[in-house]
């Protein structure tokens, strides 16, 4: 199976994103080089428990990583421009591309 699974670019992932839980939602830019992250992060660390600093595009997903370079979330993809997580307190999470 991960055979089937192509990486995609941060070129293709950059862009504009809303990340939600059930009604809220933490505007996000996803930012190509260095692959950094803008927007509402402050928003996003809530949920996450963490700081999101940087993000990798992964075969089956987006890795957010904190300043630390370690990884804290990893949003599966469900689709084109869809992703979601469980965070650690258990909000299930949706990143969607709203470009």
């Amino acid at each position: 199976m991960a055979s089937s699974l192509v990486l995609p670019s941060t070129t293709q992932l950059a862009g504009h994103w809303q990340l939600r839980q059930q009604e809220q939602v933490c505007e996000l830019d996803l930012i190509a080089q260095p692959n950094g992250l803008k927007g509402d992060v402050q928003c996003a660390q809530q949920w996450l428990g963490e700081k999101p600093q940087t993000w990798l595009p992964t075969p089956d997903g987006i890795l957010l990583i904190n300043a630390e370079g370690t990884g804290i979330a990893h949003l599966s993809r469900q689709k084109d421009g869809e992703y979601t997580v469980t965070s650690k307190s258990g909000l299930a999470l949706i990143l969607q591309r709203t470009q």
